[in-house]
């Protein structure tokens, strides 16, 4: 079956589970060294099972996954191996090094979205307030709306977290953590999909 592309060129993506999407998802600087490694972000490690429920989601209906990453070990020789295992990126998962904090400046993310017909990027890493929130805004900048699950970010500093899921939220809707009832946040946070 032939499928047109939409209004603005872009084709949605096939959807495993049956129909089209425009949802991809983006996961921020869950490396080594920031999770566990010596610039480690303390509840870093928390979020690894929100975001593998993520993960899982996007992949099991075939969905486009992203990571954006910098190399900031120096036993890690790519962006790939500075992932963590339990995120380990698949054939055709993009690795992005981007050499700001937000995951759109230095990469090819926004032709790699159109490309694959994304439309809603669902953005999960460290840190709320530099990479998560920049790059949130440059994806609303880009034409896409950004989604930030709350129990898939944190950040160095609890107010300036805090602070930029008060400025998220005033862009675009978010789930708080106390709407969220189970460990596997990709169920819980697709209700309205």
């Amino acid at each position: 079956m032939k499928r047109d592309n939409d209004e603005d060129g872009r084709r949605p993506a096939v959807d495993k589970v049956g129909g089209e999407s425009d949802r991809g998802l983006l996961i921020i600087d869950m490396s080594f060294d920031r999770v566990r490694g010596s610039a480690a972000v303390v509840g870093a490690e928390d979020l690894v099972r929100f975001i593998q429920g993520e993960l899982r989601y996007f992949r099991e209906r075939g969905r486009p996954v992203f990571f954006a990453t910098g190399l900031t070990s120096r036993e890690r020789n790519t962006a790939v191996d500075a992932v963590i295992p339990e995120l380990t990126p698949r054939s055709g998962e993009i690795v992005l090094t981007p050499p700001t904090s937000s995951a759109f400046v230095g990469t090819d993310l926004d032709q790699l979205l159109q490309k694959c017909g994304v439309r809603r990027l669902t953005l999960v890493g460290l840190e709320t307030d530099t990479a998560v929130l920049r790059t949130a805004n440059d994806a609303v900048a880009h034409g896409y709306e950004a989604v930030v699950p709350e129990p898939c970010v944190c950040s160095h500093d609890v107010v300036a977290h805090h602070a930029a899921l008060h400025l998220l939220r005033a862009q675009r809707p978010l789930r708080s953590a106390a709407q969220v009832s189970t460990p596997n946040t990709a169920d819980s946070l697709r209700q309205d999909l």
